[in-house]
């Protein structure tokens, strides 16, 4: 087992971290204090290639391995955390299912928006009433000849308002009244029959918008369909969102290592009672343990993305018990890194002067979104006994 980094890697890193500290990080807090969405940042890492690194090489893309995705991510979102969701969700997510369980035509045109558009695939899960509970959800796609009909609510959806692309999962209905079960939906801004509602005011991450979508008798041809599977649709469909797990997890490492990078630099400059604050025991023992935490995220979240196995289409997606664990963890270990780090500037910290208030709410978002913690160490336990989830699709 090596854990050294190619020479490819380590250029990949590089320039990751240039673009992050040279060009994202002066230009983070507007994002969050405009409620704007980085468009500069999004072409800029359009036009380096880190937009669809995951992409086959059939399609236009890179088809490079997640362990690469992930170097990426943690980089960028040292400086911008919003920026490093965007590579997430334009290489793993919505995009992952499509690339394993949709037609050419779906891939081919995912892909061209991803790597021509820089668009943003959204993921359109969580209902009011269906959140962690997705099998709760009442979206409904019902088939009416070449057609299927949508009727449905959606909130908290990542990019809404700015998606071109929406994977919605819905309860799917066939022409004779059957029901196929939980399945996945392509549909584009702009149908239709398809709104906006609501943009929430989140508490971090505030460049990206967190909105409601409203489906009212949205029509959408057949072939929009991406997951229709009695049996299998829902594993399916979250078969791709456990990727999605492992880049938020990496975000929230990143803007951990972040964070503590900044503290460590701080501490040995600042002084009080005649030494560098560096030097103190009890702060040299917060900041050990910050070290331990990063690197404990870091080894399960790579051991996740190297452990990916081979799905449809030569998808590499990973494990649910891999992506549960690395995700769980790394969110909860990145708050507190993230929390110690501001503690070090004392009251500087908790001013909207630096950035660590910031990276402190937006990192507070990975213990909920993906999957609460709790719900990942539900998952956990599952395999652990071998039992199935309790609920019927």
């Amino acid at each position: 087992m090596d854990f050294q980094l190619s020479t490819e890697q380590q250029a990949l890193v590089e320039l990751a971290d240039k673009i992050g500290r040279n060009e994202f990080g002066p230009k983070a807090a507007r994002w969050d204090k405009n409620h704007e969405y980085p468009y500069e940042n999004i072409e800029t890492m359009r036009k380096v290639g880190f937009l669809g690194m995951t992409i086959p090489r059939r399609f236009g893309g890179q088809e490079r391995p997640l362990i690469d995705v992930l170097l990426v991510i943690e980089q960028i979102a040292k400086y911008c955390g919003v920026s490093a969701r965007v590579v997430v969700e334009t290489n793993m997510g919505a995009l992952g299912s499509i690339m394993a369980y949709g037609t050419d035509e779906q891939r081919v045109l995912v892909a061209g928006r991803i790597l021509e558009e820089g668009d943003k695939p959204a993921i359109g899960m969580t209902e009011p009433e269906a959140g962690t509970d997705l099998t709760a959800l009442k979206t409904t796609a019902v088939k009416t000849g070449n057609h299927y009909v949508l009727n449905g609510m959606k909130h908290w959806i990542t990019g809404a308002t700015i998606s071109q692309t929406h994977l919605i999962f819905a309860r799917i209905t066939d022409q004779d009244g059957r029901d196929q079960g939980i399945g996945g939906v392509m549909v584009d801004k702009g149908t239709p029959g398809f709104t906006f509602g609501r943009v929430e005011d989140a508490m971090g991450l505030r460049g990206i918008p967190e909105g409601e979508l409203i489906f009212e008798n949205c029509e959408v041809p057949a072939e929009n369909i991406v997951v229709c599977d009695p049996k299998d649709g829902f594993k399916k469909l979250m078969n791709g969102y456990n990727a999605q797990r492992v880049g938020a997890g990496t975000v929230a490492l990143g803007i951990a290592q972040g964070a503590h990078d900044l503290a460590i630099e701080y501490m040995m400059q600042r002084k009080a009672f005649g030494k560098q604050i560096s030097q103190f025991q009890g702060l040299q023992w917060m900041m050990g343990e910050g070290e331990m935490k990063l690197n404990a995220a870091r080894l399960l979240l790579y051991k996740a993305a190297c452990n990916a196995r081979h799905l449809p289409n030569n998808v590499m997606l990973p494990e649910m018990k891999d992506a549960s664990i690395a995700k769980a963890f790394s969110a909860h270990a990145a708050f507190e890194v993230v929390s110690d780090a501001l503690q070090m500037f004392g009251a500087a910290g908790y001013s909207r002067d630096l950035p660590l208030e910031r990276m402190l709410r937006d990192v507070r978002m990975f213990q909920i979104g993906g999957g609460t913690s709790q719900a990942q160490l539900n998952m956990i336990a599952r395999s652990i006994f071998k039992t199935k989830f309790d609920f019927k699709e």
